[in-house]
């Protein structure tokens, strides 16, 4: 009679110490803000400089609302780099874009750089080819990919020796990645977050449906990042065009 009581006591009292354990070790999980990888208005300081951030090209900034990487205007390339790599193994960036411009006709879209290369203008988005690390592009303009929805959002890894595969808006790159059809003037903040644990994934998720609303594009396996990678920012225009705007940077290790 004893146990026949107590046992059940006894199961109850483990479930609850592996209940507060669970609790304790998730509340030891804690994100640190990194500063020299973030950006908000007003962007600059009193000398007209980002502290953390080079920028070049075509790329303007408003201090009071955003840095444009792009005018509505053809054949315009802009960028926007971290002065210091980002050392972190684990991370998560977010970021608030907008693209958007007048007609019914746009391209070509922006791109998220962490790659060993930095502040180069070149042809993938505004960006340097033959990079060295990853890649994340929003491709608002179709060139020759039949049966996919464009916008499309997609992640590749560069080796510093592969192409960009842009004649078929990065067929033969892609590692994996999503439609987002809405993305390009949506009626709410558009946001993208990258989330990246060192060895095992990738999630990229994105909001533009509606306000707090996150949509997972995609999540890969194991990948591996250059020892030395630079956050960046860069878009395009060609004989279309959009305004690429960033409106914040939130960095957290």
């Amino acid at each position: 009679m004893w146990l026949s009581w107590r046992t059940p006591l006894l199961w109850l009292l483990a479930a609850c110490i592996g209940v507060q354990a669970a609790v304790q070790a998730d509340a030891s999980i804690r994100t640190i803000p990194l500063r020299s990888h973030s950006l908000s208005a007003p962007f600059l300081d009193s000398d007209m400089q980002s502290r953390f951030y080079d920028f070049g090209g075509d790329t303007i900034i408003r201090a009071d609302q955003y840095v444009r990487l792009t005018s509505d205007r053809p054949s315009q390339e802009g960028w926007l780099f971290s002065r210091l790599p980002l050392t972190a193994t684990n991370w998560e960036i977010e970021v608030e874009f907008k693209i958007h411009g007048q007609g019914n006709l746009h391209g070509d879209g922006m791109a998220i750089w962490l790659t060993k290369q930095r502040a180069t203008t070149g042809t993938v988005f505004g960006s340097t080819d033959n990079f060295e690390g990853l890649g994340v592009f929003i491709d608002t303009y179709k060139n020759q990919r039949p049966g996919v929805v464009f916008p499309y959002v997609m992640a590749m890894m560069g080796n510093a020796s592969v192409k960009y595969d842009k004649d078929h808006d990065g067929k033969e790159n892609e590692i994996a990645g999503c439609s987002a059809r809405g993305i390009r003037s949506a009626s709410v903040p558009t946001k993208i977050r990258l989330t990246y644990f060192q060895e095992k994934s990738l999630k990229v998720e994105i909001q533009y449906k509606s306000e707090g609303e996150w949509t997972e594009c995609f999540e890969t396996g194991p990948l591996t990042l250059p020892s030395v990678a630079y956050l960046g920012f860069s878009a395009e225009t060609g004989e279309l065009s959009d305004n690429h705007d960033i409106i914040s940077v939130t960095t957290n290790n």
